[in-house]
């Protein structure tokens, strides 16, 4: 009888298990997570981008891959990540498209959910079905007062093959034909006012400037101001439909696809738009392959422009 209880209950834990990741949804709090994770239901990935202070306190059982193993190279931070290299990596931290993941960032500025975004983007691109983001990140988990651990999570590694699911990605010459066409209305950019307005450009890009024809929302709108918290779905589906966001087949773009991830992860996992996509190398790839640009300072503004931004990194 006791036997029978016990694989009863054991079988219960089970499939609460599995209903509670087949349920995860895209945004999760602390509390969620901290009972997600006592019911095994999940494993959670650290993107934070100091090694050492993740060594020193971290969500336990998580395990850490900084931000920077899931971009591109120094000039070209957007491009995609090499899928052997990736692979490797995911496998030597356990993690296998069949988990439920949690992909936690520092949780410091609301940048620092763009890194989970893009994350979150990849590893649904290579195949991981169940998926979240922690609201908050880090800092938020710290904040509202949740267990720390500084003890090592050592996973069993697993082989892994990853193949790339383009559903949800818009590359150069896609974004081009958009372009040629006319469609420049569906390319949202997600940077901040300077950068559309051509006064800023990322360092690796070639000049200031934007998507011919694009139109403009910050990425910065869906948090709650002064705060990297992401807002409620409600606010999220007002504001969606308030600014015009619901419109299917938009592409989302910004300098390296960091800030437009936060862009794509609001529209397509949260309001549910349809066929959003992510043009991952964005302005840095666009600008340097000398395609056609609005917004562009003239040759005498750039070289002030140019002027200023390298007084400002003197001064700061």
């Amino acid at each position: 009888m006791n036997i029978l209880k016990s694989l009863v209950a054991s079988t219960a834990l089970t499939l609460s298990a599995i209903t509670q990741a087949a349920t995860l949804t895209p945004v999760i709090d602390a509390f969620t997570l901290t009972d997600l994770q006592e019911q095994g239901a999940v494993k959670v990935l650290e993107i934070r981008s100091d090694p050492e202070a993740f060594a020193k306190a971290h969500i336990p059982g998580a395990v850490h891959i900084p931000y920077g193993e899931f971009r591109g190279p120094k000039g070209n931070p957007g491009a995609l990540p090499d899928l052997k290299a990736l692979a490797t990596t995911l496998g030597s931290r356990g993690l296998t498209p069949e988990d439920a993941v949690v992909v936690v960032h520092d949780g410091v500025t609301t940048s620092d959910f763009g890194a989970a975004a893009r994350v979150y983007w990849t590893l649904k691109s290579v195949g991981f079905q169940e998926l979240a983001i922690l609201n908050g990140g880090f800092r938020g988990y710290q904040k509202d007062g949740f267990q720390r651990s500084a003890v090592v999570t050592q996973p069993e590694p697993v082989e892994l093959s990853l193949q790339f699911n383009p559903a949800w990605y818009a590359d150069t010459e896609a974004v081009a034909a958009r372009v040629d066409a006319g469609e420049g209305a569906s390319l949202i950019d997600a940077r901040l006012d300077a950068f559309f307005a051509g006064k800023a450009w990322h360092g690796a890009a070639a000049k200031p400037g934007i998507l011919p024809g694009a139109t403009h929302f910050s990425f910065e709108a869906f948090f709650d101001q002064n705060t990297p918290l992401l807002k409620d779905q409600a606010e999220i589906q007002r504001i969606v439909a308030d600014e015009g966001l619901d419109q299917p087949s938009t592409v989302s773009y910004c300098n390296t696809g960091h800030w437009a991830a936060t862009n794509w992860f609001v529209l397509s996992e949260v309001a549910e738009v349809r066929d959003v996509r992510l043009y991952a190398e964005s302005m840095v790839e666009w600008s340097n392959a000398g395609r056609p640009m609005d917004n562009v300072p003239s040759s005498l503004e750039f070289a002030i422009l140019k002027t200023q931004k390298w007084f400002n990194g003197l001064v700061n």
